[in-house]
This record gives C-alpha cells, sequence and structure tokens, in this order.
C-alpha cells in the first residue's frame, strides 16, 4: 500500500519578535522591477538587508535584478503570480499552485529554494483556515506586516513620516517592526531618509526566514 507523503510542516526556533530589542524587518513587495537595481543601491550603500516578496511574471522580466538579491545577502520569498484576488483565492490549491510556481522560478534562478511567501493584499480576510493550512502542508511559511508604509498611497517621503510614526508605536509596546513598502521608484526616491532614521535609532535589520515563526494577521 503506498505510503502519503510526508508533511513538511515549518520548524520554527523562534517568533519573529524574538529577534532582539532594537530589531525590524525590512520587506519589500511586488517586485523584481524597473527600480530594483537602484532600491539595492541603496541598500548596499547602508548595509541593510531586506526580505522580498516577489511576483513570478517579474522575476522573468529583471532577472538579473533576482540573481543579484541573492548574491548580495537578501532574503527572497513569493507573492504569487497574478496577484488578482479571484485567481490566486479561487481555492487553496490554487493559493498553493502560484507561490509554488514563485518557489521554483526563484530556485531555477539562484540555487536558492525558499519557503517563504507573503499573501497578496494580505492574508486577511482571504487566507482561510483550510487555506492555511493548505500552505503549511506544502512546506510554505507566510508572512504579514504590522506597519504598513502606504507608500503606494502617498508615493512621496510622506511615507517614511507615517511609517516612523508606526514603528516607535511599536518599540514603545517592545514590539519588533515588520515594515512593508513596494518595489517603485517613489518608494525607492525617499528610501534613504527611512534608512537613516532607523540606523541613527540602532535599529538592527532582521531577514525572515523559514526557521522564524512568522508575523500573521489574525483570523
Amino acid at each position: 500500500e503506498a505510503q502519503a507523503p510526508a508533511v513538511k510542516q515549518p520548524i520554527y526556533t523562534r517568533t519573529y519578535d524574538e529577534v532582539g530589542a532594537g530589531t525590524v524587518y525590512l520587506t519589500i513587495d511586488d517586485g523584481p522591477s524597473k527600480s530594483t537595481a537602484r532600491i539595492l543601491d541603496i541598500l548596499k550603500q547602508y548595509d541593510v538587508k531586506a526580505t522580498f516578496f516577489m511576483l513570478e511574471p517579474a522575476m522573468a522580466a529583471h532577472s538579473e535584478e533576482l540573481v543579484r538579491m541573492a548574491q548580495e545577502g537578501h532574503a527572497l520569498g513569493m507573492h504569487g503570480v497574478t496577484h488578482k484576488k479571484e485567481v490566486v483565492y479561487a481555492s487553496a490549491d490554487s493559493v498553493v499552485n502560484e507561490m509554488l510556481t514563485g518557489q521554483a522560478h526563484i530556485a531555477e534562478l539562484t540555487g536558492v529554494t525558499t519557503p517563504l511567501f507573503r499573501a497578496p493584499y494580505g492574508s486577511k480576510p482571504y487566507m482561510t483556515e483550510p487555506y492555511r493550512q493548505a500552505v503549511i502542508e506544502a512546506g510554505l511559511s507566510m508572512w504579514d506586516w504590522n506597519v504598513d508604509s502606504l507608500d503606494w498611497k502617498y508615493r512621496s517621503e510622506e511615507y517614511v513620516e507615517h511609517t516612523i510614526q508606526q514603528v516607535e508605536n511599536l518599540r514603545a509596546k517592545g514590539r519588533t517592526p515588520v515594515i512593508l513598502i513596494h518595489d517603485t521608484e517613489k518608494t525607492a526616491d525617499s528610501l534613504p531618509l527611512l534608512l537613516e532614521y532607523l540606523l541613527e535609532k540602532g535599529y538592527q535589520f532582521a531577514l525572515a526566514d523559514g526557521q522564524t515563526e512568522p508575523i500573521q494577521f489574525p483570523l
């Protein structure tokens, strides 16, 4: 009798919030793009590492930038293929398949096999309990955020001040910020302001990884 394949349950050794005081995660969605090389230049200039949650079609269009991310020590994650709610969340299988498609493309181009992904538009309300169980069984690790820069809305350095306020509110509560920004030209324009502030305040930059229990919106 054939045995069912083993379930690849993630093994977490700590939570995202146990990385130490004064730590922050910088997470960047929707790339790679024509702005990625500039963003990588800025991150390199400030010696900062980030976690990129990427769309599969963009990986093919900007494969050199994807390879550079891996070479420069950034964390790589999936953000899906279509980024269309009605397609991604049609079923639990459709979510898993989109993320595994991205995972395979990252592995093909960089040699890195990553379990990390961010659900398009965030996990709530689309990632119901059966969907969450399906991605766990596929060995995937879903990351949300607790600092929304709203860089897509402000499209100016206003997003930096909005982000800083949230970061400091979390710091006052002893919580670790997980910042969401996007891979765009407008975000890149003011990224040095954000990094300079965080570095001046003594923040250390952590990377999402498969050993850290991720931040997730509650069901």
